[in-house]
């Protein structure tokens, strides 16, 4: 369940991002606020295990994190707005084959045929899914998509080296993931006051609110993947891929039906690829 459920808060933080130009939301104030929101959620649900000489000792790691959580989440808020919720998606999501292999060198997991079949069909998949025609009128912003497939990889890569071989003895995953969220809400903070201070910048309160809304899915969909390591009984590239896939083929879905966002046959092929792939993660 923790899996199904990290998919689900993924996709909503997509989905949240696209709305934010209707309601004229600052996507970077929103996404400074959401980020202490993170934290509020895994302070409350696990201050039982709070331990001082634990934190200092992973605050290091949490700063490292919460570097790329708010350099990456920030990006992802203003493509999702550009280029559109399931190509931003498919950018963050294509990262899943570097992710996973990398993965499974750090784990020493063997793979199988239906491993490496289903890796293979996830490629394309996400491939066709993003391509777009010239018709469509969306002027991509490849920068941004550059940036998302790289750094989220990396992002995968550093959340399960954490959880797998640095993780101290009594420090819980979601509590951790809270550590990380402060982090990059005090960094994003400081950044905000020192151009606020240059009159660069408005406070503009509903996109802190909006924030909040931001901040909860954001919250589950680390913490759960995290957990998911340690709860479901698959190996460890295969939870990344699953995950990876399952926010592309639903993120896709709703930017279809909800969005209303330029379809191709290319995009349809690409989709039931990403299906199948899923398929044969889960049953073979």
């Amino acid at each position: 369940m923790e899996l199904l459920f990290s998919i689900l808060a993924s996709t909503i933080i997509l989905m949240v991002f696209k709305s934010f130009p209707k309601w004229n939301i600052n996507t970077f104030q929103a996404v400074v606020s959401n980020y202490f929101t993170a934290f509020i959620c895994g302070f409350l649900l696990f201050k039982s295990t709070v331990n001082g000489p634990l934190i200092l000792q992973t605050l290091p790691i949490a700063m490292a994190c919460g570097t790329l959580f708010i350099s990456l989440f920030v990006i992802m808020g203003l493509s999702a707005q550009n280029n559109g919720v399931s190509t931003t998606s498919v950018a963050v999501k294509m990262s899943m084959a570097l992710s996973v292999i990398l993965v499974m060198g750090l784990a020493r997991e063997w793979t199988g045929i239906s491993h490496i079949a289903a890796l293979c069909l996830a490629i394309l998949g996400v491939f066709f899914v993003s391509r777009q025609t010239e018709a469509s009128g969306v002027p991509r912003k490849t920068w941004m998509l550059l940036v998302l497939f790289f750094g989220s990889s990396a992002l995968d890569v550093v959340l399960f080296t954490i959880h797998r071989f640095f993780m101290p003895k009594g420090m819980n995953d979601g509590f951790f993931s809270s550590l990380g969220f402060l982090m990059a809400g005090l960094l994003g903070l400081t950044f905000f006051i020192l151009q606020w201070k240059r009159k660069k910048i408005e406070f503009d309160g509903k996109s802190w609110i909006a924030g909040i809304v931001l901040g909860i899915p954001n919250y589950f969909s680390i913490y759960l993947l995290m957990a998911s390591y340690t709860s479901v009984d698959l190996p460890a590239s295969k939870i990344l891929a699953i995950a990876n896939l399952g926010v592309v083929i639903l993120s896709t879905a709703l930017g279809k039906f909800v969005f209303k966002e330029n379809f191709t046959i290319k995009r349809y092929l690409g989709f039931s690829f990403c299906l199948l792939s899923l398929l044969i993660l889960l049953f073979l």
